[in-house]
């Protein structure tokens, strides 16, 4: 019927995590108003067919239909001021931008040359720094990355853009808080929706094994759902955070140690019913671990980078290394989790480990 758009009905109790992991995947239809009534909710959706939106059923079941929306008011948007849609995301009040002047050229060029380049990158972050706090009142800080993730903590390095002159704010995600230092410990908004999936996965009863742990956006969550979590990492200002976030969320039933995961590993063997494994450009190295730790029938949450056209190029890894302990390894699902890199994405591989069935 004429004006009838796509939407999705999901009951209540679902309505905030279904709109947000719908804006986390460019999916939400801004346009459009939200619809209640007693039992369920209904959000206007960009496209039906999106892969994203068919993720959302690991979170609750919903039906997409169509309904006759009624319009929003045009929200001015930063695309609206600059003539093209910016790349950007949100942690708290502050929003990261592009590189900007990050990159220079080669060596060899005119130092002339090369300042007149930054200036012009500078002066354009600029300008996307003044839209995107014009069209968002609660951003009160800009800044952009100097550097890719580097570096034994994983970390990285910014340059102030606009408003207050500062990388610490408070993230919130799923009803949780997170104070963070996006300089001082690694943390991105954009795996949202993935800890959302594994706290569906996580039993009362089960013990959480997290190796990576960074500020805790795993670690906490899971705690929540499961009956006690061992947050490990090597970095100390991201253990801060950690504890300073079990304090912040009341979460009690969590042990949050610093150092290296291989080592602290070792003390649980064949404890855990689940193990995460978020550090996805070397998490290889740290699979006998891994496996070791689990229990019979636990699972892993593996994450790596891989080719767009070979999402699934770890699990020989992950075969191997299990093998190697006189395991097997059941792979249970394998999917995109973001976008990294032209044709390269950030992946998630769940697989269970077996013991019982290789031993003599």
């Amino acid at each position: 019927m004429a004006g009838e758009s796509p939407g999705i009905r999901v009951g209540r109790e679902h309505g905030e995590r279904f709109r947000r992991a719908l804006v986390e995947a460019g999916a939400f239809d801004r346009s459009r108003k939200i619809i209640s009534d007693g039992s369920s909710v209904y959000l206007p959706i960009l496209e039906a067919s999106s892969p994203s939106i068919s993720r959302l059923r690991e979170i609750a079941d919903f039906e997409i239909i169509r309904l006759n929306f009624e319009s929003e008011e045009p929200i001015l948007k930063p695309e609206d001021i600059l003539g093209f849609r910016p790349s950007f995301e949100i942690v708290g009040d502050i929003a990261l931008i592009g590189g900007g002047g990050e990159d220079g050229g080669e060596d060899g060029g005119e130092d002339t040359g090369e300042d007149a380049g930054h200036e012009r990158a500078e002066a354009e972050g600029e300008r996307v720094a003044q839209a995107i706090m014009a069209c968002n009142k609660s951003i009160k800080t800009v800044i952009a990355p100097l550097s890719d993730v580097e570096g034994e903590y994983r970390t990285r390095r910014f340059r102030h853009v606009a408003g207050e002159e500062r990388t610490t704010t408070i993230h919130k995600e799923h009803g949780m808080r997170y104070r963070i230092d996006l300089e001082g410990a690694y943390f991105t908004p954009r795996l949202g929706t993935e800890r959302l999936r594994v706290a569906g996965l996580v039993g009362p009863d089960d013990m959480v094994l997290d190796m990576f742990a960074g500020v805790g956006p795993f670690a906490l969550l899971l705690a929540r759902r499961c009956r006690w979590v061992v947050a490990v990492d090597k970095n100390p200002v991201a253990i801060r955070y950690l504890q300073e976030n079990a304090r912040l969320n009341k979460i009690e039933n969590i042990d949050i140690l610093e150092g290296d995961a291989n080592e602290i590993a070792l003390q649980y063997q064949n404890a855990a019913d689940h193990v995460i494994m978020n550090l996805p450009h070397s998490a290889s190295l740290f699979l006998p671990a891994a496996i070791g730790a689990a229990k019979d029938g636990g699972t892993v949450h593996y994450y790596c980078i891989a080719p767009k056209e070979d999402l699934g190029r770890d699990e020989l890894l992950i075969r191997e290394a299990a093998e190697r302990l006189g395991a097997g390894a059941e792979v249970l699902y394998c999917n995109m989790v973001r976008s990294y890199a032209p044709h390269r994405h950030n992946v998630v591989i769940d697989f269970r480990v077996c013991k019982s069935a290789y031993s003599d």
